[in-house]
């Protein structure tokens, strides 16, 4: 298909780098988490970072902060872009953040004294810096604050063994050395794949894919229209706020044109539900001196399962092999929207 007698040309994903680290700890306690794991470890990690490297919480929102534009929580967890990016990037001022957080892969909750347990944390473009503090985070979140559910009055602790990266050890809690530097993922490096016609992917965690605010499955016939552009347009964004400056324009007409050719030749979907309750302050509070702010329950559910695509997937299996590192979806960050390639044809 042509627009303007010429070959859609989707805008590459080339400057795209990120790096996955596997977490190995230790209980030091009996550790009780709940079923959706990616809120305990999310949650306790953002409050320990924050406690950590904050100078100034008496302000509530970090976007009002003086000191934010230098504070390694605000640029990794809370950063905004200017207009002008917004713009280019048909977004809003809230960038996607530049990390995600992979909880343990089991269906276990209890992890004993003992007992080791893993997780992995993926850092894109120039959060890469902000490793050691993810470190010392965890350190700290292990052996000051602990995680999951109180047990008189206290959260489980452990205690961080090692970081991993590309199957080397590149930090040891025992002589807290940090090995540099570590391997990069990028498109380029991407092993040479075949063309396929026919992918078969295994969704692993809720993806929660949204058009016009409302939850989609992939199981009608523009599923893949669906999966790709929102893919391929969290990647770019990912790209240009964190790999390049300046940001280029988005544009998702010519793979919107393209997808069109992609078939959903099977799906066996089911949609799984997950709840967090999120801290919610009122103007009041947030202008005030004290807040205890109100919680509220927040819907994080997606679907699960497996889908085969079938047409000429050469445009998209590249970006397609990236997000099996990047996931998919809403809430990214919790480890949500995880997928895998069982099959290409």
């Amino acid at each position: 298909m042509k627009i303007n007698n010429e070959e859609p040309k989707i805008p590459p994903l080339d400057k795209l780098y990120f790096s996955v680290f596997s977490f190995t700890a230790e209980a030091v306690e009996d550790i009780f988490i709940s079923e959706f794991k990616g809120s305990t470890f999310h949650g306790g990690f953002g409050k320990a970072f924050k406690r950590l490297v904050c100078i100034n919480p008496q302000e509530k929102l970090c976007e009002r902060c003086i000191v934010n534009k230098n504070c390694s929580y605000y640029r990794v967890f809370d950063s905004r872009i200017d207009e002008e990016t917004g713009t280019l990037l048909k977004i809003t001022s809230t960038a996607p953040r530049p990390y995600v957080l992979e909880p343990p892969n089991t269906i276990q909750r209890k992890f004993g004294k003992g007992e080791l347990f893993h997780f992995n944390l993926i850092l894109i473009g120039w959060a890469l810096e902000y490793l050691p503090y993810f470190i010392i985070v965890f350190e700290r979140l292990g052996e000051i604050y602990g995680i999951g559910k109180k047990i008189n009055e206290k959260r489980g602790r452990f205690k961080l063994l090692n970081v991993r990266n590309a199957g080397k050890t590149i930090y040891a809690g025992d002589n807290k050395i940090l090995l540099l530097p570590f391997e990069k993922y990028t498109a380029g490096g991407l092993p040479p794949a075949e063309n396929p016609v026919k992918i078969k992917l295994n969704f692993v965690t809720p993806a929660r894919l949204e058009v016009q605010h409302k939850p989609q499955m992939l199981d009608q016939r523009s599923g893949f229209t669906t999966f790709i552009l929102r893919l391929y347009g969290r990647l770019y964004r990912l790209q240009e706020i964190y790999c390049s400056d300046p940001a280029s324009p988005f544009s998702q007409e010519e793979i919107e044109i393209l997808s069109r050719e992609i078939k959903t030749v099977h799906a066996s979907l089911e949609w799984y539900d997950l709840e967090r309750f999120k801290k919610i302050y009122s103007e009041e509070e947030i202008t005030g001196i004290h807040a205890s702010g109100k919680k509220q329950k927040m819907q994080y559910g997606g679907f699960i399962g497996e889908v085969i695509f079938e047409g000429n997937l050469r445009p998209f299996i590249d970006m397609i092999r990236l997000g099996e590192h990047l996931h998919i979806g809403k809430y990214y960050t919790f480890g949500l929207g995880k997928y895998e390639i069982l099959s290409m044809e």
